[in-house]
């Protein structure tokens, strides 16, 4: 258990897309039986998702080792955009399998199919519940500990299909009971691919902000300000910029110090600013430039001032 435990934090988005893997294979074997004898639109719907995952968290796998190669002579920046790229292609999957799921449910509501084998089919989505359960709870862990977006990606889904899956139990209950109507199931079946097109919209806004360097939200901002303002000899700060690549946070910005600072001191005070955003966000790549107080005019800012003109 110890080791387990090491191997996380070590390297949490490597992890826990490992453990997604095997989890959602055992997902898709279960829920394939539970289709096989049920014939139910709603466990077709658990089905399409959880294949639909298979895909999605093989390539989160593949995004998260190649994201973690470090920089070279071609990618001077890392390989982390990679994350941004497989997390808008885990969108796209989500509305594919959206789509046949559409049709599929239609389909039956035109004519609906009975559901038999309900009590074993019902054991089989409850344990698909639990399984999904646990997959949520590692990968929000991971996505605390890395900043991971291919990994968030795959969590934002996965989060809904325990809804998905309890929604699925529930019908097949009900309908076991006579409670429910026939077009119950298909109906259930059209709420599943509502979610998996709403968590492609979700992931698709985060690659694409990704990809096209969009600043970090607000919050963390201004973290990042205070604690740049929080050192005393810091007199000054601006051109703060940040985006995100893979699991990495891009900082740069222009600190103002005392113009009859000696460079040594002027260093060693930017270096210590470094240290302590790095205390708080160990993954960032950070670069400072310095410049005497009151001196805000560089070339860096010219299509800043461009555009306000």
């Amino acid at each position: 258990m110890e080791k387990i435990r090491s191997e996380f934090e070590k390297n949490p988005a490597l992890s826990s897309s490992t453990v997604t893997v095997a989890i959602v294979i055992v997902l898709v074997f279960a829920k394939s039986v539970a289709l096989a004898y049920s014939g139910s639109a709603a466990v077709l719907s658990a089905l399409m998702d959880s294949l639909g995952d298979v895909g999605l968290s093989v390539m989160t796998l593949f995004a998260v080792r190649l994201s973690m190669k470090p920089a070279d002579e071609d990618h001077r920046f890392g390989h982390g955009k990679i994350e941004g790229i497989t997390a808008l292609l885990q969108s796209a999957v989500l509305v594919g399998g959206a789509s046949f799921l559409l049709l599929e449910a239609m389909g039956r509501l035109i004519h609906p199919q009975p559901i038999t084998y309900h009590v074993f089919t019902m054991f089989l989505m409850g344990l698909s519940v639990l399984l999904s359960a646990l997959i949520t709870a590692v990968q929000k862990m991971a996505v605390r500990k890395s900043g991971s977006l291919a990994v968030e990606a795959d969590s934002a889904h996965y989060s809904s299909d325990i809804a998905i899956n309890g929604a699925v139990f529930l019908v097949v209950a009900a309908d076991y009971a006579g409670w429910a109507a026939g077009w119950l199931d298909p109906l259930c079946a059209l709420v599943v691919a509502g979610l998996m097109v709403r968590a492609a919209r979700t992931i698709a806004y985060k690659s694409f902000s990704m990809l096209m360097d969009r600043e970090l939200p607000d919050n963390i901002r201004s973290k990042l300000t205070a604690m740049i303002r929080s050192h005393p000899e810091v007199l000054g700060l601006h051109d703060l910029r940040t985006t995100q690549s893979g699991s990495r946070y891009m900082i740069s910005f222009d600190i103002e110090l005392d113009p009859s600072m000696l460079l040594w001191s002027a260093h060693e005070i930017a270096r210590a600013v470094e240290q302590t955003i790095l205390d708080e966000f160990p993954n960032a790549e950070i670069m400072i430039h310095i410049d005497p107080f009151g001196d805000t005019d560089d070339s860096r800012h010219q299509d800043r001032k461009e555009n306000a003109a």
